[in-house]
């Protein structure tokens, strides 16, 4: 796919490093895959190949990722009963959490659920948030936390030095917005915040990167702002010209009330040495140091966010020292290498728990 979702891109990150392990033979079963959309029978189809591999393969461990929307949360569940019936171990990894479904839980599907995911001998999630969530749900199986992860690629021939010398003699402040363009991931909150600075006379330009269902009304509020020459719309991004998006913007701005689990585009930032500017949402909550890595707004009142912006553009010595402090910090609790090893280990617990 041409842009991959959450999933497939954390796992296109961390598998060359499972693929690695000495101690795990990893394999990857697709399902849901777009081949089958126009098929009538394919989630039929898939039952029955999974079925098939498991038979054949007879994994220690199954590994499922399932989101909480009804169809998913349904072929998953069913995935889970054929593998414990089979008598193997699975881990179940929520990489999202949508409030909407999640009492659907409680109701009319938590029988099924009690049959179904409560069987798993261990569940992964993205946040605190969750774990507390599937605790009220009576889970007495190991629930871990892990953070998406930054495909180390990405920063290879990145410098922090060189960023940090860009940010001081630069005359202008370049901030980013990348994102899926869906109005609740704060395209336009940014660009109203946007127009509050430029009316105080700061010497800022914004980038907006993504694509979506919203492009067509960014462009629209972008010429009744008057914004023509200030913004620039990059479209969706990937490879080599993400890299350098990252590596010429300074700060990166993500007000979104979106049911987030990890955002990966906030690591990412953080991986190339830019404060950022985002909401406690998911994951985002457990780990961001409100001040040190840039401000949490509380709202999505444009003023709060701009104000928030502008406690950092008035003083390049402290853009470059959350740079710094960001850029290490991603180094040692993001990279794709590290986030593997702990989904590995992970992996070992399970197949060393005789609990189940």
């Amino acid at each position: 796919k041409a842009d991959p979702g959450g999933v497939a891109r954390y796992y296109n990150s961390v598998l060359p490093y499972l693929y690695k392990s000495k101690n795990f033979r990893v394999e990857i079963f697709e399902i849901g895959s777009t081949h089958g959309k126009n098929v009538f029978f394919h989630p039929i189809i898939d039952q029955i190949k999974f079925i098939r591999k498991i038979s054949l393969l007879k994994p220690d461990i199954v590994h499922i990722n399932p989101s909480l929307n009804f169809k998913s949360f349904i072929r998953d569940a069913l995935f889970i009963f054929w593998a414990k019936r089979k008598r193997i171990k699975v881990v179940v990894f929520f990489h999202g959490w949508e409030k909407k479904f999640a009492k659907k839980i409680n109701g009319i599907v938590k029988s099924f659920f009690k049959l179904t995911y409560k069987k798993a001998d261990a569940f992964i999630v993205l946040a605190s948030e969750f774990k507390s969530k599937l605790m009220s749900l009576k889970i007495n199986k190991p629930i871990h936390i892990l953070t998406t992860a930054v495909d180390e690629l990405l920063i290879d021939n990145f410098s922090i030095e060189k960023k940090i010398k860009k940010i001081e003699t630069s005359k202008t402040i370049h901030l980013l917005f990348l994102s899926r363009l869906e109005k609740e991931k704060g395209v336009f909150e940014t660009m109203d915040a946007f127009k509050l600075l430029l009316d105080k006379k700061y010497n800022i330009r914004l980038s907006i990167a993504g694509d979506g269902s919203v492009t067509k009304e960014v462009y629209g509020y972008i010429d009744k702002l008057g914004l023509g020459n200030k913004v620039f719309m990059l479209g969706y991004v990937k490879g080599k010209e993400k890299i350098d998006i990252f590596t010429q913007h300074d700060i990166y701005c993500f007000p979104t009330y979106h049911g987030e689990g990890m955002p990966t585009s906030v690591l990412e930032a953080m991986a190339f040495g830019m404060p950022v500017i985002t909401r406690p949402m998911g994951g985002i909550i457990d780990f961001f140091e409100n001040g040190k890595m840039g401000y949490l707004s509380k709202t999505t009142n444009p003023e709060e966010i701009a104000d928030n912006i502008e406690t950092i553009i008035g003083d390049k010595s402290r853009i470059c020292e959350i740079a710094l402090y960001n850029y290490y910090y991603a180094k040692k609790h993001f990279m794709a290498s590290i986030v593997a090893d702990k989904l590995l280990n992970i992996y070992f617990d399970i197949s060393h728990d005789n609990s189940g």
